[in-house]
């Protein structure tokens, strides 16, 4: 959604792996997982760079080069609404969403703002499914 406004491809390739590891961190990646990692892709066109991580590296080595504060809002934004796509969003999401909140400097009023929003985006989303699919 905002990640064409990512410009480093060190930012776009920081994103893609913290997605990655945010989708399994549950030990299962689902079909919308699947999916919105390959519209992340495509929306930063790098399609061709989807490599399975075979040793996730730690978080705070991940996003050392995300100092912008508009790169952190939009790489904080993108993978909380990664986590609310398939309606479980576990501890260990959890965890991962307040250890980036924490690496990023967030304040609990900034964090609140954006989760809020994320989850009136999801609820936008099943309300326009409801509407094209219950046609009278």
């Amino acid at each position: 959604m905002f990640l064409h406004f990512l410009q480093s491809r060190e930012h776009k390739k920081a994103f893609l792996e913290l997605a990655q590891v945010v989708a399994q961190v549950d030990g299962f990646v689902s079909g919308k997982e699947r999916g919105y990692l390959h519209t992340f892709m495509d929306e930063m066109n790098m399609s061709q760079d989807l490599q399975v991580i075979s040793e996730a590296r730690k978080l705070p080595d991940i996003v050392e080069d995300l100092k912008e504060d508009h790169v952190k809002d939009i790489v904080f934004m993108e993978i909380l609404l990664l986590m609310y796509v398939d309606g479980d969003y576990n501890d260990e999401e959890k965890q991962i969403v307040k250890d980036l909140k924490e690496l990023f400097g967030f304040s609990d009023e900034k964090y609140e703002a954006f989760r809020s929003w994320v989850i009136r985006m999801d609820q936008l989303k099943i309300e326009g499914m409801k509407l094209i699919l219950n046609t009278k």
